[in-house]
């Protein structure tokens, strides 16, 4: 990456993935240690990747996709797509050093997958309109600085597939934190007296209107989890488990958060600041000139 394009912030980013490579390695646990939240993703995430080949396969293309993973961590969640889809090619974009070296490991005799250096503030962290399927999951949040977040939107945006002028072309997924559901989530606390909850000190959540872009219309499918997938179970991590244990620290994985996330409905309300963001990419449509 260019030195003009180093942050202040990135030496903050940078030490804490290098100790998240230490402590987790190659553990599903890397970057999520909830295993709840972490086991909801990996569904969401296999399932919206179902319905983007699906809908590439009714645009008869013939050639295996190229789903590429933004920001991809150790490459858990590419080695469960390669699982699930082990005739199509995989791309990994990581700029941690160290999560970088696990990931590639992990891959070593494994043609299907490839893992790269890349930060998405740069435009030229992937060749563009190259990916067909695009995973981007908690990793806008990490950079610290709004413009920063808009830029590397629009290179994401640019690597995406176009399609041609009438149809839709690659689908993306975005799993990102936004702060309007922070705030929700904490009104929820406030009535038991809970102290609010800040964002995590390595994360800048999202405004509502982030995604707002000409390039990009959400790609609404039944098979696609909705944007409140984990509602239910922030609710009972962050509200219910303090109320009920006498606001004692939260134990993750613990039976108490197991009974209740799968006990009551699922995703009810909008309490998780973490939500499912899925688009399509489309052609811009040029403005008619104007008639004097």
């Amino acid at each position: 990456m260019p030195a003009s394009s180093e942050r202040a912030y990135d030496e903050e980013i940078e030490q804490h993935y290098r100790k998240i490579a230490q402590d987790f390695g190659l553990s599903a646990a890397s970057t999520m240690a909830d295993e709840i939240t972490r086991n909801l993703e990996t569904k969401a995430i296999l399932d919206f990747v179902q319905v983007a080949l699906e809908a590439r396969g009714e645009e008869s293309h013939v050639r295996p996709a190229t789903i590429l993973d933004v920001g991809c961590g150790n490459g858990y969640t590419l080695e469960r797509l390669l699982e699930r889809y082990p005739d199509q090619r995989f791309i990994g974009v990581e700029k941690s050093d160290e999560l970088r070296a696990l990931a590639s490991s992990r891959f070593r005799q494994d043609g299907h997958v490839t893992i790269i250096a890349g930060d998405i503030r740069n435009p030229e962290f992937a060749p563009p309109d190259s990916a067909d399927v695009i995973i981007c999951q908690r990793v806008l949040i990490n950079l610290l600085e709004y413009g920063d977040q808009k830029r590397a939107l629009e290179n994401i945006v640019a690597v995406l597939h176009a399609g041609p002028a009438a149809a839709a072309g690659g689908k993306c997924l975005f799993i990102e934190a936004f702060t309007r559901y922070l705030l929700k989530l904490n009104e929820a606390r406030a009535e038991f007296e809970l102290p609010p909850i800040p964002p995590a000190h390595h994360n800048l959540y999202l405004p509502d209107d982030f995604f707002l872009v000409p390039q990009l219309r959400p790609f609404v499918r039944p098979d696609i989890a909705p944007a409140n997938f984990l509602s239910t179970h922030y609710y009972v991590t962050r509200v219910l488990h303090p109320v009920v244990t006498a606001n004692k620290a939260l134990k993750r994985n613990s039976e108490f958060v197991r009974f209740f996330s799968e006990a009551l409905k699922a995703h009810v309300g909008d309490y998780s600041p973490l939500r499912l963001c899925p688009f399509e990419k489309i052609r811009e449509i040029p403005s008619a000139p104007s008639r004097q």
